[in-house]
């Protein structure tokens, strides 16, 4: 049996925190949330467990951008993904070394997503 896991969510809007980490659970991940790019740095500096990282581009504070780009230097290696409403972001996210999730975000997309950087059978039970 596979391993599970470890999603570090980062959104600053509660509705699609909390909907985005019942879809990753759903999915067989185990979710830890983050409010805001502050508070998700304090999770990557600390010594828990982080297999990919999916955050917002667009936060107050601190960027998606520039969590991405923190996040390189502090676990070099981490797959990172950013969710962008704006084509822009996709380049964005790109140019950060990070994989862009399109908005509107369906399951299979992000299934998707999650097995290119994680490889298939680490989370969704039903791939």
């Amino acid at each position: 049996m596979a391993r599970l896991a470890n999603v570090l969510l980062v959104e600053d809007d509660p509705t699609s925190r909390r909907l985005m980490a019942m879809l990753l659970s759903d999915m067989g991940y185990a979710v830890t949330s983050a409010a805001s790019g502050d508070e998700a740095m304090r999770y990557i500096y600390s010594e828990e467990s982080c297999d990919i990282v999916l955050t917002d581009v667009v936060m107050p504070g601190m960027s998606g951008l520039e969590f991405a780009n923190r996040t390189r230097d502090a676990r070099p290696g981490l797959p990172l993904l950013l969710v962008t409403g704006n084509p822009d972001g996709m380049q964005a996210a790109l140019d950060a070394g990070a994989l862009p999730l399109p908005k509107p975000i369906s399951r299979t997309r992000l299934a998707g997503i999650l097995d290119d950087a994680l490889g298939p059978s680490t989370g969704d039970a039903n791939n």
